[in-house]
């Protein structure tokens, strides 16, 4: 009997059921609305092609390009990286007058050939090379450079004479 009556109501809700899904069921995106999104793609497929057109003709630009400066204008900014020698260093003693001729902003050549030669690499990061010189005057005495992108940036000693 409670089989029956499961049954009994079972069947008339799964009915109901179907029809309420068969009302409600979607028939997807209308025609208008897909070729309506199909135009969109495309229009923006056009735009992205003109924009990866005006980007080829950008790097060409670049890569022909020069740099005109004006007479006497500075050209320091324009100056590519000089390499900056990683090593031992040439074992030159320096002297304090030789240490106040040295100017930052200096290139590492103009600092290697003030002082004598090249001063021992203690410390190397990225674009960054601190040189270590030993010193004439009291034991101990050294100066210590610092170059970015080989120049010049800080500068200090202690004990030259």
């Amino acid at each position: 009997m409670k089989q029956g009556m499961r049954l009994g109501f079972g069947l008339p809700i799964l009915l109901i059921l179907l029809f309420t899904l068969a009302a409600c069921g979607s028939s997807g995106p209308s025609q208008a609305e897909y070729d309506s999104l199909n135009e969109k793609v495309a229009g923006l497929e056009q735009q992205l092609a003109e924009l990866e057109k005006d980007l080829e003709g950008m790097k060409s630009n670049a890569a022909t390009a020069s740099v005109d400066v004006p007479e006497g204008e500075d050209t320091a900014a324009l100056t590519p990286v000089v390499e900056v020698p990683t090593g031992k260093g040439d074992g030159v003693l320096i002297t304090l007058a030789q240490y106040e001729k040295t100017e930052v902003g200096m290139t590492y050549k103009e600092v290697a050939e003030i002082l004598g030669g090249d001063g021992e690499a203690v410390s190397e990061a990225e674009d960054m090379v601190i040189h270590s010189y030993q010193g004439a005057g009291d034991i101990g005495a050294n100066a210590v450079f610092s170059f970015h992108k080989g120049k010049l940036l800080t500068k200090a000693q202690a004990g030259l004479e």
